[in-house]
């Protein structure tokens, strides 16, 4: 329980309390802060002193405080506080004006003006606008309203259409002065349009406008040509690329058609060449089968030719011998036969002589000389038997020496031996030759008769000795002729003792046929 006696103790700290709370609460009621776009102007206070940048100093005795961007304190029951708005503010105007070559014109402008933001801007704003913000627009825009008609009025129409930032910069210019006494500033002014009532410069522009429309249609029609052109350009290029890609493939086609063509003709072609090598190389067995057979032919040919070339060497030989031998014979008979008429003779004269002797002396005479006869027949005949016993030896002999003389030349002369056998043959083909030409179909057109047949017939002979020379390399003409001069040799040789034969035998006509023999 609160004691009574306290109580005048506690009323002064209670009133004291009371009054230090309504002072801090009228304290903080009279502290004004700025908004960031708004100036606090403080009014009743003593001016103060303040130093320019020349060093001069004044004394503003207008009492009034300015705050932008803080606070201040208000002193209660002294001081006032006002709030002067710093916001931009866009005005849009018209002015009607004419220009300096006589043109009226209009022209529309937009400005953005604000209050300034120093102190002296904001208290000039103050003394003017302060209880009417909302006339700043109005004031404004007459003020560049009235700039904006200077400015025309000395620019011509070309002036002003050419050059709109100098125009506006001129009524910035112009405006300055007038809006700064005021607080004002401008930010911006921008010249948005310009026209007139009489189409002047609409007309202005026409000469222009012609001359870029027919550098527009003239460029419009050189950019369609260029561009045709570029297009046929482009179309050319086009169809060379597709030409070119079209031989690219028609080669590559090509090549794959080669290749296939190769590839299909490869596995042919591989066994024609293989069975080209089997061929090559049958043929180089053949040949060597043939070539061995034919030295082994020749070999049995040579040894043929050279023992039958022999042989006729050896008959020729004995033949040549035994003619002698027998011509000796024939010689030996003709003596003793010479002798014996030349001892009958002989008898016959003593005979005659003795013709008047007794007849026992004729007798004794004509005994003797029968005796001699026989003799001489048996002598004769003795010396024939003996020629013709050597005959027979000397032809044994000669065969033997003939064989061996044969079987010589098949080994060393095979083209003797085929010689031979040919020759053995030509009889055979002239007897063919002969048959063929003895037929009744043949009908000969010849103004020659039947002459011209028998001379064709020896023509033909005489081509096959040819032919068989050309095939074999043997000439029959010359081994014929040869062995012609061979047996003229031997019966010359023989024809020491029997010329007549000798001399037939040599003048004799020989024959393939006689010389085959």
């Amino acid at each position: 329980m609160l004691d009574v006696f306290a109580l005048p103790f506690l009323l002064p700290i209670v009133a004291g309390t009371v009054v230090v709370a309504l002072l801090i609460v009228g304290a903080i009621r009279r502290y004004r802060i700025a908004e960031p776009d708004e100036a606090i102007i403080v009014t009743g206070r003593k001016g103060k002193k303040t130093v320019d940048a020349d060093g001069h100093t004044t004394q503003d005795l207008s009492g009034q405080k300015v705050v932008t961007g803080g606070g201040v304190f208000v002193v209660p029951f002294v001081q006032k506080s006002f709030k002067m708005s710093l916001r931009s503010r866009r005005l849009l105007f018209n002015t009607t004006a004419q220009a300096k070559d006589g043109i009226t014109i209009h022209a529309q402008a937009v400005a953005v003006i604000k209050v300034g933001g120093t102190e002296e801007d904001i208290r000039n704003a103050a003394q003017r606008f302060l209880s009417q913000q909302e006339e700043i627009e109005s004031s404004t825009q007459e003020v560049l309203s009235g700039s904006l008609r200077g400015i025309i009025g000395q620019l011509t129409v070309l002036e002003i259409i050419h050059d709109r930032q100098a125009l506006a910069a001129a009524v910035l210019q112009a405006a300055e002065d007038a809006l700064s006494k005021q607080g004002l500033v401008v930010d911006t002014l921008q010249i948005q349009e310009i026209n007139d009532t009489s189409d002047y410069l609409v007309n202005l522009g026409v000469p222009e406008s012609a001359a870029v429309q027919r550098a527009a249609a003239i460029a419009n029609t050189e950019a369609q040509k260029a561009a045709e052109q570029a297009s046929i350009e482009a179309k050319k290029q086009i169809l060379e690329a597709n030409r070119v890609l079209q031989l690219q493939q028609a080669a590559v086609q090509a090549e794959t058609d080669k290749a296939t063509a190769q590839a299909a003709a490869a596995k042919p072609l591989e066994d024609a060449v293989q069975r080209q090598a089997i061929v090559a190389q049958e043929e180089i067995t053949a040949q060597r089968q043939a070539e061995l057979r034919e030295q082994e032919l020749n070999a049995e040919v040579r040894k043929v030719a050279d023992a039958e070339a022999y042989r006729i060497q050896v008959t020729a030989e004995a033949n040549a011998k035994a003619k002698a031998t027998e011509a000796n014979a024939e010689r030996t008979a003709r003596e003793a036969r010479a002798e014996a008429s030349k001892a009958e003779g002989s008898a016959e004269a003593a005979v005659t002589e003795a013709r008047g002797a007794a007849q026992r002396t004729a007798r004794i005479a004509a005994a003797e000389a029968a005796k001699a006869e026989g003799e001489a027949e048996a002598v004769a005949t003795a010396a024939k038997g003996r020629a013709e016993a050597e005959s027979i030896g000397a032809r044994g002999l000669a065969e033997g020496q003939a064989i061996e003389a044969r079987a010589k030349a098949l080994t060393e002369n095979a083209q003797v031996v085929l010689a031979q056998e040919l020759l053995k043959v030509m009889p055979l083909v002239a007897d063919a030759f002969g048959k063929a030409y003895a037929s009744s179909q043949i009908t000969v057109v010849s103004a020659d008769g039947t002459g011209k047949l028998t001379g064709d017939m020896v023509g033909n002979m005489a081509s096959m000795t040819q032919m068989m020379k050309d095939a074999t390399g043997i000439d029959l003409q010359a081994i014929i002729n040869a062995t012609a001069q061979g047996t003229a040799a031997g019966s010359a040789m023989a024809g020491q003792g029997a010329p007549a034969r000798t001399a037939a035998l040599a003048d004799a006509p020989v024959s393939p046929v006689d010389a085959a023999e």
